[in-house]
């Protein structure tokens, strides 16, 4: 699956910038809502969708997060589909090492000392969540820190990583002339 592949199946769904012309969330968001940067991954809005969707996609338990996502990514111009595609790193499959980071960090800001929480985390997991005094306040905390963190190392490894097409110095090469046959044309063959 490539990101061909995914274009294709949101132009399907109708999710192109030429559906969306004239419908309800054209009407209401207008002409910024289909320009090409927010549809078609280029080396800045792609960074921009790091930089915006990450922050949401670490909050933990957040209800509607793919909405809050595109609802900051339309305002940054950052991409609305990898933006989107992002908040699917929040997942239960995820929450085994996102959840206690987010703790740790938030324990660490909280001053408290880091070998006795790591031992803690390590021995009940599902404590985090259930268990303890404090424990969402930590959570929470270490969540509002580590995704902005996250967002702009997201944001400067795509600026590096994603090159910009290198401007060609001097004149340009001059055009070969096209080859010139000397002689007469051989005749077509009939028959």
């Amino acid at each position: 699956m490539n990101f061909r592949w995914t274009l294709r199946r949101l132009n399907e769904w109708g999710l192109s910038r030429y559906k969306l012309r004239g419908g309800i969330l054209h009407t209401r968001l207008g002409d910024r809502l289909l320009e090409r940067e927010l549809w078609v991954p280029s080396r800045d809005s792609l960074a921009r969708a790091f930089l915006v969707g990450m922050p949401v996609t670490i909050i933990p338990f957040l209800p509607a997060q793919s909405l809050f996502a595109c609802t900051f990514a339309f305002w940054a111009r950052a991409n609305l589909p990898v933006s989107f595609l992002l908040q699917f790193l929040s997942s239960p499959a995820t929450a085994i090492v996102h959840l206690p980071a987010c703790y740790l960090v938030g324990k660490i800001v909280l001053g408290t000392d880091l070998q006795s929480e790591w031992h803690r985390v390590w021995g009940d997991p599902m404590a985090i969540v259930t268990g303890w005094q404090g424990n969402l306040g930590a959570l929470y905390l270490g969540a509002v820190v580590l995704g902005p963190i996250l967002g702009v190392m997201g944001y400067f490894l795509t600026l590096l990583f994603w090159r910009a097409k290198p401007v060609p110095h001097g004149p340009p090469a001059p055009k070969r002339a096209a080859a010139v046959r000397l002689g007469p044309r051989p005749k077509p063959k009939v028959g």
